[in-house]
């Protein structure tokens, strides 16, 4: 059976904290499929990591310049290099120009959604020139890889790109989210945020404009006046000042003293902290997927989220669905959370069922399928079992 030799564009991987572990579970099922000759291919030295011992690693030939050296390292490892490869995989819509050098006879870029190009706050500069690289020089590109149908048709909208060229593999709910915890453990783990279970709505995301935390902060205030006999606190993970950066002062309100912002939380933290949510509340503007809709339900906790772009489909009927420009519908169903233990209990067994079908099995299976489809190989159905990725 013909092995594939695989480039990942690493860099992405190699960020500290790990912004998302899914490039981590990725590269850990690649390792684990016999068929697969993986390389890592990156900038800089990780000697703490274990998965660059594992896999064959490339750092590019680093030229110190004031601007543009990873660029220009880059360009140099595809002049100079011997290495040859079937396929080369970015793990996320950066490409550099002239990304075609690589040596590769196959070019995969996983595109996420269209978000780099429409949504607001986002076109750096580095980030236009990617948008270009991509736009431009798409005939150079064999397969986007979307994280969902939504963001599957943004991506042949904001690239240009045409539709056969862009593939849909959802991505997944972490092993950590499964993780057995007692009360006990999660508590210790609120205790250090000064909250406690039960008692708090939950939102995770950094605080841009599509994240559309403002009017979560205002239907939070409206919901309180509404029910005075409540008295649930709002917590988001982010400071007070990088919110007031983007949406403005906190509204004055005698219930703005239980909005609380816990800054950096560590990826090991986040399952106790849905945990112990009455509910997530994750309404943003635009998504190409929405991760935190799904490791809430894993968590065993109800989701509120946006009746626009990729979050109806990845919530499904496990979710309340609402318009999240309307502060006055979210502050409903915030009520509806709270008054009818009903709706929360069908919410959590929906969600958990939800949660079930995100798996990464599916997801690394989907992605090894494309490659091999790519190279016009036979499939091969490789059982990733769970034990394959660690938690």
């Amino acid at each position: 059976m013909k092995n594939i030799r695989v480039a990942i564009m690493a860099d992405e991987f190699d960020r500290r904290p790990e912004r998302t572990l899914y490039f981590r579970r990725l590269i850990e099922g690649l390792l684990a499929d016999p068929t697969i000759e993986l390389t890592l291919v990156h900038s800089k030295s990780m000697s703490d990591e274990p998965l660059y011992q594992q896999a064959r690693e490339v750092l590019l030939p680093r030229i110190e310049l004031p601007f543009a050296t990873r660029f220009v390292s880059f360009i140099r490892y595809c002049l100079t290099t011997r290495d040859t490869y079937d396929i080369v995989h970015w793990l996320m819509p950066r490409p550099f120009p002239f990304f075609w050098l690589f040596p590769a006879k196959k070019h995969v870029i996983t595109a996420h959604g269209g978000g780099d190009v429409l949504v607001a706050g986002t076109k750096t500069f580095a980030r236009r020139v990617f948008n270009y690289t991509i736009r431009w020089f798409q005939k150079h590109i064999d397969v986007l890889i979307a994280v969902s149908e939504y963001a599957n048709k943004e991506i042949v909208y904001a690239y240009h790109v045409p539709p056969e060229k862009v593939k849909t593999i959802y991505v997944a709910v972490d092993p950590l989210y499964y993780e057995p915890r007692t009360d006990a453990e999660v508590q210790a783990i609120l205790t250090g945020y000064n909250v406690h279970r039960n008692t708090y709505f939950f939102f995770t995301g950094r605080f841009r404009l599509h994240k559309n935390v403002g009017n979560l902060v205002q239907a939070y205030l409206l919901y309180r006046e509404q029910n005075p006999d409540k008295n649930e606190s709002l917590v988001l993970t982010g400071t007070k000042e990088s919110f007031e950066k983007v949406f403005g002062p906190v509204p004055s309100s005698p219930h703005a003293r239980d909005i609380h912002f816990i800054d950096y939380v560590p990826a090991e933290h986040l399952p106790a902290l849905y945990t112990g949510a009455v509910a997530l509340s994750f309404v943003t503007l635009n998504e190409g997927f929405g991760l935190p809709v799904i490791e809430a339900m894993a968590c065993g906790t109800p989701v509120i989220t946006s009746s626009v772009t990729a979050l109806p489909e990845v919530a499904g009927d496990a979710g309340i669905i609402v318009d999240p420009h309307s502060p006055e519908a979210l502050a409903e169903a915030l009520a509806l959370i709270t008054k009818d233990e009903r709706v929360r209990t069908t919410l959590i067994k929906r969600g958990l069922a939800r949660a079930k079908y995100f798996t990464y099995t599916r997801s690394i299976r989907e992605t090894i399928a494309l490659y091999r489809n790519l190279l016009g190989l036979s499939p091969v159905v490789f059982d990733i079992s769970p034990d394959t990725i660690h938690p």
